[in-house]
């Protein structure tokens, strides 16, 4: 662009030339008018009138030597033209050039002010009249100009607490704000100064909030011991939670210090409480029934957790136990982060509530473990009594939080640390209730040994425990949420009672007769609870005693007519060595004459006594507390019965026109069998 320039000033300059010289005689005419003009001055109008008629006449004069000029020979005239044209396209060119440049400058505005003196002045002069209102507002606003006349910060008075806090909270927001300053602002002497006041501000109203919440923790510790309303210092201290809050931001080492007056303060409170309760719960127990031990376990666990809770729910509000302070944005209220969120903030939670509470668990496991030794079965009612308040412990406790606590109280819920106070109570409560179980396994030997000393073992004394044992237990855990540990319980004492009654013995009972009785006893004590778990085991129960029962009539009922009995089995004998049922008679071993011997060994008034005989046998077996006499005796009637039966088929098989039978038929064997057992 810079040599088109130059080429077409160079054109320009050489036309000139040209012109110049045809273009004198139009000079000197304008030259002469001009003269003539300087003492006319009079008559205006007609002068401009004469100056009109002249400029026509040069307008004329001029094209003529133009159109001279561009016929004289040497081409000079259409150079000039050729020229001219030049000239134009470059001055296209140029206004090309001014409205691209024209476009530029009006996307940039401000580029035109900068290059006034006085824009750039005035945009200065606004500038700094932005960055002194930043940093006056910053560092100067009402709120602090209050603070400076502010000389000592008035608590007593609710007015006096909300302009302390509002002075206080215009500080936090001054300070915190200076790390995102920029640094030109931080460098000015005048906001260092301000700053260092302020941190000095900071440091006299930090002392004295401590001061005065110091105090006031102290005197209401003191009186705690002799006021009759539980609890009171929450309602007294709420009204100072906002300055907590504003002290754990501004100064932890006071906050720290304050939080440890009020745990070394309250620790020995509540601990005197908690102790006062257990030692009236243990007076009370030991003048209480059983059934009244759950309702005294209840009310220390009830009072235990209520006051756990309660304490919990303040310390959370009161010093922001779940907020992070540090944020601009924090308002007090429960975060509502993640998981891990909510651990972090419950492990703050936490170590002040174990600090507060520093034997509770201690007194509470102490509790259970009287409970136990106070009743046979206190284990078990102690883990019903903590279980359901351990199970129940996370709707209800959110309740009551938000009841005693608000917001605060109603997220703590998610975390009570009174649910791990009763769950190290319930643990304890568990350990004894399995304690209590394995004393009772390893009493089984034990109690075979001493049936063993009776004349008649009969049932043995832990299967009437075990009875005893479901049956409190049922009624202890009715609509408890522990039904595992007692099915387990149950499952653990059926078995082991199955395998005791298999290996023991009795010197003076049959075996048979101790399983019969005893499997019968326990198998109506598993059925009776009605759980599928203990379906094998009641299985198992009734087969044993089905075998026992069976055993016991094969080997004390045998054969009574025993004699009678061998001749048949000879028959039987014969018969499968081929011969035919109806050719036997004719052997002489089995012959009708020594049928008829062998039957008139056992008339029918022998075969009574016998069965007499046979019925106080098993009267001496069994035992009352049994009650199976008229079931084996019913059994042994059946086998009677059948032996009978097939005696009597065999005799119509082989001797079918002999006229013989058997000494009782079985209408005869039935009576017999009934009169004896109404005799007896």
């Amino acid at each position: 662009m810079k040599l088109e320039e130059a080429q077409m000033q160079k054109e320009w300059e050489v036309s000139k030339e040209s012109v110049e010289e045809g273009s004198s005689a139009s000079d000197e005419a304008l030259s002469a008018l001009l003269e003539e003009g300087e003492g006319a001055e009079q008559d205006a109008e007609r002068r401009v009138r004469q100056l009109g008629s002249r400029l026509a006449q040069l307008d004329a004069l001029n094209v003529g030597g133009m159109l001279a000029a561009a016929t004289e020979s040497g081409g000079a005239g259409a150079a000039l033209a050729h020229r001219l044209d030049g000239g134009l396209r470059a001055g296209a060119a140029l206004a090309q050039r001014l409205a691209r440049l024209d476009h530029l400058a009006r996307a940039a505005p401000h580029a035109a002010h900068a290059r006034s003196g006085a824009a750039r002045a005035d945009a200065n002069a606004r500038a700094l009249l932005a960055e002194l209102d930043a940093i006056y507002s910053w560092l100067e606003p009402p709120a602090l100009r209050d603070l400076d006349a502010l000389q000592e910060p008035t608590l007593t008075t609710a007015e006096g607490r909300a302009a302390t806090l509002k002075a206080a909270a215009a500080l936090r927001h001054a300070l915190r704000a200076e790390p995102a300053q920029p640094p030109h602002r931080r460098r000015l002497a005048a906001v260092r100064e301000r700053l260092r006041r302020l941190a000095r501000t900071k440091d006299q109203m930090a002392a004295a909030l401590a001061r005065h919440l110091n105090n006031a923790l102290i005197h209401l510790g003191n009186e705690a011991a002799h006021d009759a309303r539980p609890r009171r210092h929450h309602a007294e201290l709420l009204p100072y939670a906002p300055f907590m809050k504003w002290l754990k931001d501004m100064d932890e080492k006071a906050y720290d210090g304050l939080l440890k007056v009020y745990t070394s303060t309250w620790a020995r409170v509540l601990e005197r409480e908690v102790r006062a309760a257990g030692e009236a719960a243990r007076g009370a127990l030991l003048a209480a029934p059983d059934h009244a031990v759950d309702h005294i376990l209840d009310q220390v666990l009830s009072l235990v957790e209520t006051l756990c809770n309660a304490e919990q729910d303040f310390c959370t509000q009161f010093f922001f136990l779940d907020v992070d302070v540090k944020s601009e944005g924090s308002d007090g209220e429960r975060s509502e982060g993640g998981g891990e969120g909510r651990v972090r903030q419950g492990a703050e939670s936490r170590r002040l509530m174990a600090e507060l509470f520093p034997s509770v668990e201690q007194e509470l496991v102490a509790l259970v473990g009287h409970v136990e030794r106070h009743d046979a079965y206190g284990a078990m009612r102690a883990l019903a009594c903590v279980g359901r308040r351990v199970l129940g412990a996370e709707g209800g406790a959110a309740a009551e939080g938000g009841a005693a606590g608000g917001a605060a109280g109603g997220a703590a819920g998610e975390a009570r640390w009174a649910r791990a106070a009763l769950a190290a109570a319930a643990v304890a409560a568990k350990r004894g209730a399995d304690r209590a179980v394995a004393d009772r396994l390893a009493a089984l030997p034990d109690a075979v040994k001493q049936a063993a000393r009776r004349p008649k073992c009969g049932v043995l004394s832990f299967v009437s425990e075990l009875e005893e044992l479901s049956g409190a237990c049922e009624q202890i855990f009715a609509g408890s949420g522990r039904r595992a540990d007692v099915e387990r319980w149950y499952v653990m004492l059926g078995g082991a009672m199955v395998r005791a009654v298999a290996l023991a013995e009795h010197p003076r009972t049959p075996r048979p007769v101790l399983q019969l009785e005893n499997y019968h006893r326990l198998q109506a004590a598993l059925a009776a609870l009605r759980l599928p778990a203990l379906d094998a085991l009641r299985r198992e129960c009734r087969q044993r005693y089905t075998e026992a029962l069976r055993s016991y009539v094969t080997q004390y009922f045998g054969r009574p007519l025993e004699k009678l009995t061998q001749f048949f089995e000879g028959v039987a004998e014969a018969v499968a060595s081929g011969v035919r049922e109806d050719e036997v008679c004719y052997r002489a071993a089995f012959s009708k004459h020594e049928l008829r011997r062998v039957l008139a060994m056992y008339p029918a008034p022998e075969v009574r006594k016998s069965l007499h005989r046979l019925y106080r046998t098993v009267e001496k077996h069994l035992s009352e507390e049994g009650g199976l006499l008229q079931v084996v005796w019913r059994a042994m009637q059946e086998e009677f019965i059948a032996q009978h039966v097939a005696l009597q088929a065999r005799v119509a098989a082989c001797y079918p026109a002999a006229g013989l039978a058997l000494p009782l038929s079985t209408d005869d064997i039935l009576d017999a069998f009934s009169d004896i057992a109404r005799q007896h």
